[in-house]
């Protein structure tokens, strides 16, 4: 298990004591953006893709865009110290900096950039080789129309409450659906059904956040003849599902086993394919 690192603006910090002002807004507000990041056999993945999400995400905000070689000097170094047998997390939260009371960000914010190197989630293993259970969630998703769905903002108290919906351990994610009823994403995935081997994930135009694997699961399912579609679906559609899985940085793909207690075959033979595919890609 790798040691948890900590860099502050590109100086490195004792984990334990590492520290942003209280006057910093991603403390006041949430007012920035991270990404996640998996580092496997000492080798980070989708670094590029992460990058560019982060910055298009302080773009949108309007805070001054990262620095792309900083940022991945400090990845570097925090990633380069693992061995090739090691696993580890890798986050980026990258604010708008310090500022005073009230909303209205200052006219020249001095971001700051915090990189943390975190252990591996220590999830069953038996979630990727036999499925997951999921539930349906009460809380909505914030709509499009709130904050832009591109923006991985730092404030997740929507998918918090989400969350908090769900002690059971056997639980590993919980989907939340837009107003009008329409599933969206996960509380920390995105979702993916299959109907007749076609794959089918929500179309994310109005809210929900386009993850860097659900791009790649949507690339790999278009070859050669094009076998994906974005559309809105409901929980009910997805109970008539052949298939379901979840994607993100981290986990990759996991199959549902069950949905709202409605089971499911896991994996079926589209989402083993697709994992298949996922892993070489990363080897």
């Amino acid at each position: 298990m790798p040691i948890p690192a900590v860099t502050i603006d590109g100086q490195r910090k004792d984990p334990e004591a590492a520290s942003v002002s209280v006057f910093d807004r991603g403390f006041q507000y949430g007012d920035g953006v991270f990404e996640t990041l998996a580092v496997v056999g000492g080798r980070v993945r989708e670094l590029e893709a992460h990058m560019d999400r982060l910055g298009e995400g302080a773009e949108l905000l309007g805070i001054p865009a990262p620095d792309a070689g900083d940022l991945a000097a400090d990845i570097d170094d925090l990633a380069g110290e693992l061995g090739t047998d090691t696993n580890a997390v890798i986050k980026v939260l990258y604010s708008r900096g310090r500022g005073g009371r009230g909303l209205a960000p200052p006219e020249r914010p001095k971001p700051t950039r915090v990189i943390m190197r975190l252990a591996w989630p220590d999830h069953p293993p038996g979630w990727w080789r036999h499925g997951i259970r999921t539930i349906t969630c009460t809380t909505h998703q914030v709509s499009g129309g709130a904050l832009d769905g591109r923006i991985k903002s730092m404030n997740q108290i929507n998918h918090i409450v989400a969350r908090m919906e769900w002690q059971d351990p056997g639980v590993a994610e919980g989907l939340l659906c837009d107003q009008r009823g329409y599933v969206v994403e996960g509380t920390v995935t995105n979702v993916f059904a299959v109907f007749d081997g076609r794959v089918v994930t929500p179309d994310l135009t109005g809210s929900g956040l386009p993850g860097i694997t659900r791009r790649r699961v949507l690339e790999i399912a278009d070859e050669p003849n094009g076998r994906s579609q974005l559309a809105a679906l409901s929980p009910a559609d997805l109970g008539e599902a052949d298939e379901l899985f979840l994607t993100n940085s981290l986990v990759g793909i996991w199959p549902v086993a069950s949905f709202d207690d409605r089971p499911f075959s896991a994996p079926g033979p589209v989402t083993h394919k697709l994992q298949q595919a996922l892993e070489a890609i990363y080897a």
